[in-house]
This record gives structure tokens, sequence and C-alpha cells, in this order.
């Protein structure tokens, strides 16, 4: 395992690894699919059909993940629609823990999001977890997600970053595998159920608290 100095940046994932990733699925699943079955006449089971053949066409680029995108698609406020529900996001379970630890250390931090910067903010209402970091960047701000290899080098430059001198975690494989690719010095993959180091050099651990425990 590498080790790593107090000039290594900390560069971490949001959903799924800090927050409960069932929140955004609930909208794709649940949420979106009412909201359009009641403004286009389709029935549900066509409304999500439409969906999972339009999220696998769009997969890993950065339409998947902007709502700008399924708004005009769907001629729909996605936004809205998540900000109608009463249910808000959340921690997952051992990551404010995690993330406290994090904060002791005198690393820069940064949190790294494919997610759309309007629901990360709304998000950040309910959860405090940018008390944590440094600074953010959501992949839209760059133009590409993070599964493309110009992100990486656009946010480099944008965070000023050492990338050979830097740790990343996420819990998307595709994601992982793009920042080795880019010369990412420690990569993790967050991965439940996972505990091992894989034949690209990437660990896995199955929560972000383990992780935690395992290097600090």
């Amino acid at each position: 395992m590498t080790k790593f100095n107090s000039t290594t940046a900390i560069l971490s994932d949001l959903d799924g690894v800090i927050l409960d990733l069932n929140y955004d699925m609930k909208f794709w699943q649940d949420w979106l699919p009412d909201a359009l079955t009641l403004s286009s006449g389709k029935t549900r089971s066509d409304i999500k059909a439409e969906l999972v053949a339009m999220m696998k066409n769009q997969e890993a680029s950065l339409n998947w993940y902007d709502l700008n995108y399924w708004d005009e698609y769907f001629k729909v406020d996605c936004l809205e629609i998540i900000k109608a529900q009463e249910e808000r996001c959340s921690f997952l379970d051992g990551s404010v823990d995690a993330l406290n630890k994090f904060a002791a250390l005198p690393n820069p931090k940064y949190i790294l999001t494919n997610g759309d910067p309007r629901l990360f903010d709304f998000k950040s209402e309910s959860a405090n977890f940018l008390d944590y970091f440094d600074s953010h960047l959501c992949s839209m701000h760059v133009g590409y997600a993070k599964e493309q290899k110009e992100f990486w080098s656009l946010a480099s430059q944008y965070l000023k970053l050492d990338l050979k001198n830097s740790i990343f975690i996420d819990d998307n494989f595709k994601v992982v595998t793009s920042a080795v690719k880019a010369g990412v010095g420690q990569v993790y993959w967050i991965n439940k159920g996972r505990s091992k180091v894989l034949s690209n050099g990437v660990i896995t651990y199955p929560t972000l608290a383990e992780l935690v425990s395992a290097i600090l």
C-alpha cells in the first residue's frame, strides 16, 4: 500500500462513497418514472423501459449525469421532481467518522463528482459534506465525465493537483480504471463485499470507513 505524506491530495467521489447512492437510484427508478407517467400518458413499464435504453445509450458520457439533458429530452424539471420528495440524501454508515479522520489531516482534500452541479448544491443543504473538504469539482465544470481521460488532465489544472501524489476514492469501476490510466498515485475502489488488490493496482474496500481505518 502506498504511503502518503502531508502534501498528498485526497480526492473522493460523493455518491456511493460518502452519501447513500439509493437516493439517486430512487430518482431514476421511481420518482422520474412516476412523473413521466403522469405527464406523458405512457404506461409506467414503457417509461421505465425507455429510461433503461436511454441510460444505457448515454452511459459513461456527460449526458448521463446532466439533469439539463434529461430535462430537455423528457420536457420535465428533474431537480424540481427531486425537491418535491420528502426524502433527502443521507450519509452512508461510518462515512462521517471517516470524514472526521480525514479532516484532521493537513492534506488538501477535494470532492470529484460526476453529479449534476445543481443537484450537488441541493444535497449540500441536507448533508454537510462540504465542511470536510477544501473544494470540489463537478465533471460538468470541465466538460468531461470522470470516465473520460480528458477529465483528469483538466482536473489537475483546475485544482492544481499532482496526480501522482494523490489518492482517489470512487465506487464506480470504470472511473477508478480511468484514474489509474491517468496516473493517479493510489486508487481505491469502494465495492461492497470486497477487500483485495486488483491486477491494475486498485485496492478495494467495502466502505469508506474500512478504507480509512486501514490507511490511517
